[in-house]
């Protein structure tokens, strides 16, 4: 099974184990509490009912009147400051749920301006958490400098640590901002502003609802609107480093796969041994005037078998002189070759590396026999230019060589 599939079945088993354990983690800690208050609540409605002689039908009504105000207590909602709270919490998706537009129009223009504006607030919160870890890391650099050490480079442990401590003093601030101006303890401020800036939004805790504070308190409303933004700035750049990484492991992945086929596929033609066509075929003009000369000293070079250049390559290109000499060794990839004034060497493909050993023979003339002195008469082969005299005496010997 590929990588990919293993990672994502992981994923998926993972997930739901995570579902299952919170599951019964809220069932032990929320559901003795849940039904509790449920009782305490039943019986404060029976008592309010005998007190005031309030019917069943009444007392419903009286219910569906109080949470419809609930909203307006905080004053006016769809003002310009209140439109521009509820605006950031739809591109956010933080979703308070304090307020929801009413009419058809309202809906209709919410559900298109989400589709618009969550995308383009997602790409700008990525892009501002790079810009932050990048002024981050030149930070460090620097203060690493400043303070002498030898090791300046920045690495993903100091990140991830600065990160997270930018996150835990983000949270700090808010919740002692927020404890002071709403009435709230710290820790319920630390969990409103955990909840708002990782766009959980249960509403059960909403800034900016008490005394009218959207239009009695400027100050505080633009305080709570940045901070919002740049809260979601700093735990999107911690998540940059932290999360983005593993959500791009699967692409990576086949990405790398897809270069170790491409490896593997070229390793496998790098093993095979082409001599370009192209390469041979320079100088074929005078190869084809010299083969011409080389026909009719072809038949007496034949007399000397052992007079070749051995060479262990395969190639039908070096493998006979005028179809007398390939035959002449008896194949194992040996061949027979004549050059003018060039060795193998130079006709090889200069990026082809062959294990052997090449000789060379040069085209011999009527008048080179006649005037030539043979160097050695019992070397057979030798790397330098040698020719032969007329000597037949010694042209026999050769031969039974």
């Amino acid at each position: 099974m590929k990588r990919q599939n293993v990672r994502t079945l992981s994923l998926i088993i993972c997930t739901f184990t995570y579902l299952l354990v919170g599951a019964a983690v809220f069932d032990a800690l929320e559901s003795d509490f849940e039904m509790r208050e449920k009782e305490q609540l039943e019986a404060e409605e029976k008592r309010l009912q005998g007190k005031y002689n309030i019917s069943e039908d009444d007392y419903r009504k009286l219910e569906t009147i109080i949470m419809e105000a609930e909203p307006h207590r905080a004053g006016v909602q769809w003002k310009f400051a209140g439109s521009f709270y509820f605006a950031i919490t739809v591109i956010t998706t933080i979703g308070y749920g304090h307020a929801a537009p009413g009419t058809d129009a309202g809906k209709a223009f919410c559900m298109f301006y989400a589709v618009l504006g969550i995308p383009l607030t997602l790409v700008m919160f990525q892009s501002l958490g790079e810009r932050m870890n990048t002024f981050v890391k030149s930070l460090l650099k620097r203060i690493k400098k400043c303070c002498g050490m030898h090791i300046t480079d920045v690495s993903m442990e100091n990140m991830v640590t600065v990160g997270f401590f930018s996150c835990i003093g983000t949270l700090c601030i808010g919740a002692a901002a927020f404890s002071h101006y709403e009435d709230w303890s710290f820790f319920q401020s630390y969990y409103y502003c955990f909840i708002t800036l990782t766009t959980i939004g249960f509403g059960d805790f909403v800034a900016l609802q008490k005394n009218r504070a959207l239009q009695r308190r400027p100050l505080y409303v633009a305080f709570s609107f940045m901070y919002i933004l740049v809260g979601l700035t700093v735990i999107g750049a911690f998540l940059n480093l932290v999360v983005l990484r593993f959500l791009t492991m699967n692409s990576e992945d086949e990405r790398r796969d897809a270069e170790e086929r491409a490896s593997l596929a070229g390793n496998r033609n790098s093993m095979i041994i082409h001599i370009q066509e192209e390469t041979l075929g320079r100088g074929g003009g005078a190869r084809r005037r010299h083969r011409e000369t080389q026909g009719q000293y072809c038949a007496e070079v034949t007399d000397l078998p052992s007079v070749c250049s051995c060479m262990n390559y395969h190639s039908h290109e070096f493998g006979s002189c005028g179809g007398g000499m390939g035959g002449g060794m008896g194949g194992g990839g040996m061949g027979c070759a004549f050059s003018h004034q060039n060795s193998f060497s130079s006709q090889l493909n200069p990026h082809q590396y062959f294990h052997s050993v090449s000789y060379r023979i040069e085209e011999i003339s009527p008048s080179t026999l006649k005037n030539s002195f043979f160097p050695s008469p019992i070397s057979s082969v030798s790397p330098g230019l040698h020719s032969f005299t007329d000597n037949h005496r010694l042209m026999k010997r050769r031969k039974s060589i």
